[in-house]
């Protein structure tokens, strides 16, 4: 039975992504949104209905996940929506390795990149995304590889500056390598989650590399984010949660799981 439940799902799949849907997606990717501020200082940017984040910290910015154009366009929306240039990117937080994510960040060769070293592989095209959409994605898509800089395992802190920092989570089960990023008061979370029609809840599991492992990390992160002050949640799909609202809708996806 899961053998032609596999199959079936690849024939769907080859066949959302023909010519003509690889073309559209290709094209879509390179033509950013307006930005959207969510915070004075943090906008977010979408292209082909994937997100992007970027924060200014006095002269530098910051970038969470870049979107699937090779040639940063969406990021470089959300940089110009902050009065900053492509060269003030200083450091990119990418929550996970599939293509949708990563792409942008070839166009930044300056910058730091952080990214779940057990996510690195992929990113550096050294390995193919576990799950099967995913992989079918990337070779669709045809995204550079990514150079890492700083891989990340474990929690751990990242100084920005200016008493601004990243706490970096660890989430597997979506990618291996899958983290959350909390920064200012705003919840980074990647695909380990989606908002959609005013609510937060579980990404579908059709992406995941290991589905039970990623609802694991989602009941552990409740624990982590105890004590923060959670403005906002932030998917990559879907955009982010009205600002003040961010902790109830997460306490009430919580409660859903």
């Amino acid at each position: 039975m899961r053998a032609i439940k596999n199959l079936f799902v690849l024939v769907i799949v080859l066949g959302a992504l023909g010519t003509g849907a690889v073309a559209a997606l290709r094209f879509a990717r390179a033509k950013p949104s307006a930005a959207e501020r969510i915070k004075p200082d943090l906008v977010s940017v979408s292209a082909a209905g994937m997100y992007v984040y970027a924060a200014r910290i006095g002269t530098r910015v910051v970038v969470f996940d870049t979107g699937a154009d090779p040639e940063g366009r969406p990021v470089d929306a959300a940089v110009d929506a902050l009065g900053a240039r492509h060269a003030d990117v200083t450091d990119i937080f990418l929550t996970h390795a599939h293509p949708d994510h990563i792409a942008g960040a070839a166009a930044f060769p300056n910058a730091k990149i952080h990214l779940g070293a057990a996510d690195v592989p992929v990113a550096e095209k050294k390995a193919e995304p576990t799950a099967l959409v995913p992989k079918l994605m990337a070779k669709a898509l045809s995204v550079p590889s990514v150079a890492v800089t700083d891989p990340l395992t474990g929690a751990s802190s990242v100084d920005l500056g200016d008493g601004k920092g990243v706490k970096a989570i660890p989430m597997p089960g979506h990618t291996p390598g899958s983290y959350a990023f909390l920064y200012d008061g705003v919840l980074f979370a990647g695909d380990a989650l989606v908002f959609k029609q005013g609510r937060l809840e579980r990404a579908p599991k059709l992406f995941d590399a290991d589905t039970e492992a990623a609802k694991a990390a989602l009941l552990a992160l409740k624990p982590q984010l105890a004590g923060t002050e959670l403005e906002a949640v932030c998917a990559g799909h879907g955009g982010c949660t009205p600002k003040g609202l961010g902790k109830n809708l997460f306490d009430d996806l919580m409660s859903r799981m």
